[in-house]
């Protein structure tokens, strides 16, 4: 799993915004849409784990993206 789709599944399940994604993490709207778009690959890891405990993803999910499969 990507970041894109781990980010817009946890945003569907929580049924939340990414501008209240933005609100939550202090990350930008237009680099979650970049994420969320395929635009970018990947926020870097500090993001990231704003955004897991935001909309509650376990953090363990996070080593698919950042390398420990």
């Amino acid at each position: 799993m990507d970041a894109s789709n781990m980010i817009a599944k946890a945003l569907k399940k929580a049924n939340k915004s990414v501008y209240w994604l933005a609100s939550e993490t202090g990350i930008g709207t237009s680099t979650l849409y970049a994420v969320l778009n395929k635009q970018n690959r990947t926020l870097g890891l500090e993001k990231m784990v704003k955004v897991a405990i935001a909309l509650d993803i376990d953090l363990n999910e996070l080593k698919e993206i950042y390398g420990e499969k």
